[in-house]
């Protein structure tokens, strides 16, 4: 690939935050879930995304995706934003609506604008290295047309990430080598995921993707024509008085479909950036000890914690002190209204217990 001319100005960027992040009740709550909690002490995950946008344009083209129910909070994370900049989804659909929706705006307000795509709750480091992915992502989607993910390089054969699997490396833009993406993988078990990681082949899909609004636009169109139909009856309507109607009349209608499925897997021309920074999801109370780092006996405290022969636990208050003595392998979780305790091999069934709590009429503890 020759050099590229400098393209920050094209780009703009969408941050994804409608999602309800039960898996990390209680502190993610149907109220303020997990993109609006601060998770790491650094200020709430949306906030710290938004940060990290602004080292490469300014909050004009920064647009926040999420629901009506979460319009007041996201003001109050992001008061730099512009209110108008902030696309309202009358009810979750996945990725594919999502990103089609925020595509949309952004082409008919910004024509041709370059889109790159965010989730709010991911935890980056190295923003420098992030920064660098962004540009050379969109200067390739510039160059082909075609749609780039970043790739992040597996350190561990973890089995709760899709993975990418790469082909042949397709050129070179500002000393970084690009490749197209041969599949896309589900979720391995981990003996296959210690395949990929021996293998080398593989990056960890990062939901980060970037492309010319206008490109992807068209493969809605091949690929998931009756959301593109509607997109097209919403977009006619942008800037009038009926768009609110319109909006809640036709987006409810749209298949719930994320862009993967949708679109990535089927598109002609994929490639992926790897990027040369540490990223991780932020998915489960299981990733603080990542995040934070245990100590001696494998623990990860955070609040006021007193213990005593404790082993391998994740200790999370945010008031109260939690005393512990001879117990190993637990999530405790204190806020002000619940205390969550969970065997650390039971995490993935916290959406389980939320169900629990719907039967039993006590949607306040959601």
């Amino acid at each position: 690939m020759k050099q590229k001319q400098q393209v920050s100005h094209k780009i703009s960027i969408v941050i994804m935050a409608g999602g309800r992040g039960e898996r990390f009740w209680p502190r993610s709550r149907v109220g303020r879930p997990k993109q609006f909690a601060d998770l790491t002490g650094k200020g709430s995950m949306l906030y710290l995304t938004y940060n990290r946008a602004l080292k490469l344009v300014p909050p004009e083209r920064i647009f926040v995706v999420t629901g009506a129910e979460y319009r007041e909070v996201t003001k109050e994370c992001l008061p730099e934003l512009p209110q108008e900049n902030i696309i309202i989804e009358p009810e979750g659909r996945n990725t594919a609506p999502c990103i089609g929706l925020a595509a949309v705006t952004l082409e008919q307000r910004q024509p041709g604008a370059i889109m790159a795509v965010l989730p709010a709750d991911h935890l980056i480091t190295g923003e420098n290295e992030f920064v660098g992915a962004l540009e050379v992502a969109a200067g390739l989607a510039e160059e082909t047309g075609g749609l780039v993910t970043v790739g992040i390089r597996p350190d561990r054969p973890e089995t709760g990430y899709g993975y990418l699997r790469v082909g042949k490396p397709s050129s070179t833009a500002d000393g970084k080598t690009v490749y197209r993406v041969d599949s896309f993988v589900e979720k391995p078990d981990p003996v296959r995921a210690q395949l990929y990681l021996q293998d080398g082949g593989y990056l960890w899909n990062a939901g980060i993707f970037v492309w010319q609004a206008s490109a992807v636009l068209d493969e809605f169109s091949n690929h998931l024509p009756g959301i593109y139909a509607g997109l097209q009856q919403i977009c006619s309507y942008l800037g009038t008085e009926k768009y609110e109607e319109v909006l809640q009349r036709i987006y409810p209608c749209l298949d719930k479909i994320s862009i993967d499925y949708g679109i990535m897997e089927k598109a002609d021309r994929v490639y992926t950036v790897p990027g040369e920074f540490h990223w991780d999801d932020v998915g489960t109370w299981m990733s603080l000890e990542r995040v934070f780092g245990t100590d001696n006996n494998g623990n990860m405290f955070r609040g006021k914690v007193v213990s005593l022969n404790t082993e391998n636990s994740i200790i999370d208050s945010s008031g109260r002190m939690v005393a512990l003595i001879g117990v190993k392998d637990l999530v405790i979780v204190e806020t002000d209204d619940v205390t969550f305790v969970c065997h650390k091999n039971e995490t993935d069934r916290v959406r389980e217990l939320l169900e629990e709590l719907r039967r039993l009429n006590m949607e306040e503890y959601l």
